[in-house]
C-alpha cells in the first residue's frame, strides 16, 4: 500500500510514540466545550434579545430587496467565521503543535483553513439561500421540506464535500486485503492523521473509505480487523439505525425551528432574518443532540465488538487495534465515566476492553457524529465547533468515528 501524503506541506508529522504529550484528549474537550457553548449563549441570546431581526436589518438595509436580503445572509456567515476562527486555530494548530501531534506548518495550515472556510461558508450560503426562498414562498412547511431535502443532498455528495474542504488522493490497496470487505471499500490518502473516513451513503451502505495511513500503522493484520468492522456495522444493523436516528433527530429539530419561527417571528419568515432565526433555534436543538446522541453511538461501537468477538477476533487483537488508532485521535485509553458519558460517542479504549464479552444493547453507530455533520442543512452552528474536529478542515465532512 502507498503511503505518500498528498502534500508536501506536512513537514512536521511527528512519530506519536516518541513526542506525543500526555493530555491532548482533555485540552481538546475543553476546547470543544469552549467552542459550542459559546453558541449556545450566542444563539440564546440572540434570540432572547431580537439578534436576528437587529442583524438582518442592519445590513439588507444598505441595499434592499433580494440583493439586501443576499448581504445580510453573507455578512452573517462571515461572522459565523470570525467568531469560530480562533477556535480554529487553537484546534487545528496550536494544540497540535503543544501536544507533540502531527501539524503542518503555519503558513500550510492557514491556507488549509482557507480552503475550508471558504467551502463551508459557500455551502452554507447555497443553504441558506434555499430556506429563505422556500420559507418565503410556502411558509414553515416548505422550509423544514427544504431543510429536509438539503440533509439528504448533503448525504448524497458527502465525498465529494470532503474532497472540497481538503486535499485527499485515492490510494490503491492489496486484494488480498479487500477479499473479506463485504461492501465497496476505498482507500484515500488524507491530511489530517485523525482522519478515519466512514460509510458513506444515504439510507443504504454505498462505500466504505479509510485512510491509507491505517495500512503502516496496523500491519495487514489489523488493517484486516478494521476493514471487518465496517461490515460488521453494516451487517449488524447498527450503520442504518445510527443513520435513520442522525436523520429522524435532525428532520425533529427542523421542524421545531420553523415552528418556533413561525410562532415567534411569523412577519420574518422567508426573510434573512427568519432565516438566521431559524439557524439559532436549530443550533440550541443540535447542543441537545450533543448531549444524548453520544450514548447511542456508544451502544453501537459496542454491538460491533460483539459481533467480532463473536466471529473469532480475540479481545487482545481487538484491543491492540483500537489502542493504535486511539493514538491518532485523542490518545486516551481511560476517562472518567461522566466525561465518556455526555462527551464521547465512541468508548474508551479501557472501557471497551471491559465490556468485551458482555451482551451488548443495540445500538446506533456513528448516529451522534453524522448528525453534527447534516446539522448544516439546518444552518447549525456546532458543525465544527465540537472537539474531534475543530479547527481541522479534513474532518468538517467525515467526522472521526471508530
Amino acid at each position: 500500500m502507498q503511503t505518500e501524503k498528498p502534500q508536501a506541506d506536512l513537514t512536521t508529522q511527528v512519530a506519536l510514540d516518541e513526542a506525543a504529550v500526555p493530555g491532548y484528549g482533555r485540552a481538546r474537550l475543553v476546547l470543544g466545550m469552549s467552542a459550542v457553548g459559546t453558541w449556545v449563549l450566542i444563539a440564546s441570546g440572540g434570540l432572547a434579545l431580537g439578534g436576528p431581526q437587529w442583524f438582518a436589518q442592519a445590513w439588507s438595509g444598505r441595499i434592499g430587496g433580494a440583493g439586501g436580503e443576499a448581504l445580510a445572509l453573507g455578512m452573517f456567515l462571515v461572522t459565523y467565521a470570525l467568531v469560530q476562527l480562533p477556535f480554529d486555530v487553537l484546534g487545528g494548530y496550536a494544540l497540535q503543535r503543544s501536544y507533540g501531534r502531527a501539524a503542518p506548518s503555519l503558513g500550510a495550515f492557514l491556507m488549509g483553513l482557507s480552503r475550508g472556510v471558504v467551502v463551508q461558508g459557500a455551502l452554507l450560503f447555497g443553504v441558506a439561500g434555499a430556506l429563505t426562498v422556500a420559507g418565503h414562498y410556502g411558509g414553515g412547511l416548505l422550509l423544514f421540506v427544504a431543510a429536509v431535502a438539503a440533509s439528504l443532498v448533503l448525504l448524497a455528495l458527502r465525498t465529494g464535500v470532503a474532497r472540497m474542504l481538503a486535499a485527499s488522493d485515492p490510494s490503491d490497496a492489496p486484494p488480498s486485503l479487500l477479499a473479506g470487505a463485504g461492501m465497496p471499500t476505498r482507500f484515500v490518502h488524507a491530511v489530517d492523521e485523525g482522519f478515519t473516513g466512514g460509510v458513506a451513503g444515504v439510507i443504504r451502505p454505498q462505500v466504505s473509505i479509510l485512510p491509507a495511513a491505517w495500512g503502516p500503522a496496523l500491519g495487514d493484520a489489523g488493517l484486516r480487523l478494521a476493514i471487518s468492522r465496517r461490515s460488521a456495522a453494516v451487517a449488524t444493523g447498527a450503520w442504518r439505525r445510527g443513520r435513520v436516528l442522525a436523520l429522524g433527530f435532525t428532520w425533529v429539530g427542523f421542524a421545531l425551528a420553523a415552528l418556533a419561527v413561525a410562532l415567534c417571528e411569523s412577519a420574518a419568515m422567508g426573510t434573512a432574518a427568519g432565516t438566521v432565526a431559524f439557524s439559532l433555534w436549530f443550533t440550541l436543538w443540535s447542543f441537545l443532540g450533543l448531549l444524548v446522541l453520544p450514548t447511542f453511538s456508544r451502544r453501537g461501537v459496542a454491538e460491533v465488538d460483539a459481533r467480532l468477538l463473536a466471529q473469532g477476533t480475540t479481545p487482545d487483537e481487538l484491543s491492540a487495534v483500537t489502542r493504535t488508532l486511539d493514538q491518532l485521535q485523542d490518545g486516551e485509553l481511560s476517562r472518567p465515566g461522566w466525561v465518556e458519558v455526555v462527551f464521547h460517542p465512541i468508548p474508551s479504549v479501557n472501557n471497551r476492553r471491559a465490556a468485551a464479552g458482555a451482551h451488548p444493547p443495540r445500538g446506533a453507530w456513528d448516529a451522534a457524529r453524522t448528525t453534527v455533520f447534516v446539522s448544516a442543512a439546518g444552518l447549525g452552528l456546532l458543525g465544527r465547533a465540537v472537539h474531534c474536529n475543530c479547527g481541522r478542515p479534513g474532518l468538517w465532512a467525515f467526522l472521526p468515528t471508530e
